[in-house]
């Protein structure tokens, strides 16, 4: 069986991502042109050739679960990328691959991802009530960050029942935005910018 290393995933080339100007951080200005940039000038890579290639940005779609005025958080303990390890991803999300898109689907390739990992990483006994595209970002202050860019959306659900479903990662409940904040240090990279947008 193949490792995940082995699959094809959705990257976009650096240069091209960038053409309009470089940025560093949370984007929330012209969505609709970037989310267009990453459909329309992305391709499918092996993801072990992406892993340290700088050239390239790998697509990660995110979602940050909200019910009333709390949020989702988990944490990774044991997953493939060992340099987030122990720490508290708020968003939910991954990469997006080739093999396992629907081509019959209504739905681009980056929205699929948005639904498959959901699914795939928690339990889904909820509705999602309200979606919202809350932006871009990209950091170029780690190797790990270096080589991502992730588009976040929060998905606002009906209730709190959310619980992780697959191996190497824990729950660790709905937390007020104060909470996250006084916890930043504990939180990804990513996640760490994201709540300073909730």
């Amino acid at each position: 069986m193949a490792g995940k290393f082995d699959k094809e995933i959705l990257c976009i080339k650096k240069d091209t991502f960038f053409r309009s100007g470089s940025w560093e951080g949370f984007q929330q200005e012209n969505l609709d042109e970037i989310y267009k940039l990453l459909l329309t000038e992305s391709e499918f890579k092996l993801r072990a050739d992406l892993e340290e290639n700088r050239e390239y940005l790998q697509i990660i779609p995110q979602v940050v679960l909200k019910f009333g005025e709390t949020y989702y958080l988990h944490k990774q303990v044991n997953r493939n990328e060992k340099r987030l390890n122990s720490l508290c991803p708020l968003p939910l999300g991954g990469h997006v691959s080739e093999f396992e898109l629907d081509k019959n689907s209504t739905e681009d390739s980056i929205q699929q991802a948005l639904q498959r990992e959901l699914r795939e990483e928690v339990t889904t006994d909820f509705d999602v009530i309200k979606k919202t595209f809350l932006g871009v970002i990209y950091l170029d202050d780690n190797p790990v960050n270096s080589v991502h860019v992730g588009v976040v959306y929060v998905f606002e659900v009906s209730n709190n029942s959310a619980k992780v479903r697959e191996e190497g990662l824990e729950t660790v409940g709905w937390m007020t935005i104060e909470y996250l904040k006084e916890h930043r240090d504990e939180l990804t990279y990513w996640s760490r910018m994201i709540i300073d947008y909730l």
